[in-house]
């Protein structure tokens, strides 16, 4: 027996969503990219750091609040059991996302050393709310796809940028981040989503779903990443980033419990066996491009694109989310365990991913000594394709729209605030492939049978953002 995807999301410290139910994060907030000479170049372009002088401090925390509705067509929409139509599930989260950074002209006009904290691939999706009840059996339709998952990663980086000649520099940064899931999972050993077998009818219980199996888990691990960037300021209005941070592994290990029927005749009786569990996730790289114009003394414009390289790390087989899951002993769960079924110890959750584009246009006015206001209005391709779509794997078109202002206090001091509301476009899903059985184990095994995806996936997105600021 195998458990059916139980990953959900994952999102970029960017202006984009990706992979997966998630937040669109606006680290640094509505002035930040790959040209821009605050703490927050250490992630977007550590050369950008060049830029800088003296010595700057910055934390920046946004906090996201996202709401995703789901109504599939499983089993034409309708619960078999009940022979009502299935309630919309909802997956309700809060995403923070942010960085706190601090960098030093350490030798003018030759060195800035920098180092910066942020997660940059947070997530998750919990659609327990809509379900029956807050512990099993829980009976709502997604109860096969992902009943909660949440994902953080932390990283901290350390950079440096080198000025080359005069107005040109390089820069790179080694991260070393910290990786934690905690998943709550469900999974059907016959194949019958709940649905009592026929010719075991006499023997059924009232309760269709008692056969049901339960994964909950948390695990952590670390991995490590880099970027590296280029950074251009020879002339006084124009300024050119380009920066590139490469692919990495989310790596996870921990304990988990799986909570399993005695045997298959509809014996009431539970087992819950402890279990091992390791989860391997693929992560993208990230190519970045952005231009900055100095319009005059007063305001500027700028330009940008980040490019997602989800196809290269999560197109195919490769890039699936690989589910480790064992007994205490580092067996297959089974009759050692006095379990009646084998659960697989070797599971993928696939993702099958496209490239993304993110674009986005920032303006900022400097109204005098004292007060800035700026903003950015962003447009974010989606990952997942249509065929690819399910709650545990799902993803946005979007636009979005993001204000802020800072007011420095005294000649150090900056505090600042921001908003961002992200329009999520409307998905439609009618050609799915998770329920096609065409040979591939990962997509659809013989038993249990992933659930068909179609139907319809809206959300909402809104963002605040804190700054405080130092510079010296």
């Amino acid at each position: 027996m195998t458990f059916l995807p139980l990953i959900t999301a994952t999102v970029l410290s960017g202006p984009a969503l990706a992979g997966s139910i998630s937040t669109a994060g606006v680290m640094g907030g509505p002035d930040s990219g790959a040209a821009t000479s605050n703490p927050a170049a250490v992630v977007y372009n550590p050369a950008a750091m060049a830029g800088s002088d003296g010595v700057d401090f910055m934390f920046d925390l946004q906090a996201t609040a996202v709401r995703i509705e789901a109504t599939t067509t499983r089993n034409g929409g309708i619960d078999p059991n009940t022979g009502e139509k299935w309630k919309p599930a909802t997956a309700n989260v809060v995403v923070p996302n942010g960085i706190i950074g601090l960098t030093w002209k350490a030798i003018p006009d030759r060195l800035a050393l920098g180092i910066a904290a942020n997660d940059p691939f947070v997530g998750g999706g919990d659609y327990s709310s809509t379900e029956t009840g807050t512990v099993p059996p829980y009976t709502g339709h997604q109860r096969y796809h992902i009943i909660e998952t949440k994902i953080i990663t932390a990283a901290v980086t350390p950079a440096l940028a080198l000025t080359t000649v005069k107005g040109v520099h390089l820069g790179g940064g080694v991260s070393w981040v910290k990786d934690i899931i905690s998943v709550m999972q469900a999974s059907d050993p016959y194949g019958t989503e709940g649905i009592r077998v026929e010719e075991l009818d006499s023997a059924a219980p009232t309760n269709p779903y008692v056969l049901d199996t339960y994964l909950s888990g948390d695990a952590t691990g670390s991995h490590w990443g880099w970027n590296a960037g280029l950074f251009i300021d020879r002339w006084e209005r124009f300024q050119l980033g380009l920066s590139y941070a490469g692919a990495s592994q989310f790596h996870a290990e921990g304990d988990g419990n799986v909570d399993v029927a005695e045997d298959l005749n509809f014996v009431e009786g539970r087992l819950d066996v402890p279990a091992k569990v390791t989860v391997d996730l693929p992560l993208p790289a990230i190519a970045r491009g952005y231009v900055n114009v100095v319009i005059n003394d007063k305001l500027n414009v700028g330009a940008g694109v980040e490019w997602q390289l989800w196809n290269e790390c999560c197109g195919g087989p490769d890039g699936d989310i690989a589910i480790g899951l064992t007994n205490t002993s580092g067996e297959a769960i089974g009759s050692d365990d006095g379990v009646a079924i084998t659960i697989a110890a070797e599971q993928y959750s696939p993702r099958r991913l496209w490239n993304a584009m993110a674009f986005h246009m920032p303006v900022g006015f400097q109204a005098n000594d004292r007060v800035w206001v700026g903003g950015r209005v962003l447009y974010n391709q989606y990952a997942v394709p249509s065929y690819a779509v399910s709650p545990s794997n799902l993803d946005f078109e979007n636009v979005g729209v993001v204000l802020g202002g800072r007011y420095r206090i005294g000649d150090a001091l900056h505090l600042g605030l921001n908003y961002s509301k992200f329009f999520l476009f409307t998905r439609e899903v009618t050609d799915s492939a998770w329920n096609l059985q065409d040979g591939n184990e990962r997509f659809s095994p013989e038993t249990p049978y992933k659930a068909s995806t179609n139907g319809t996936y809206s959300g909402k997105a809104d963002s605040l953002g804190l700054r405080i600021g130092l510079d010296f």
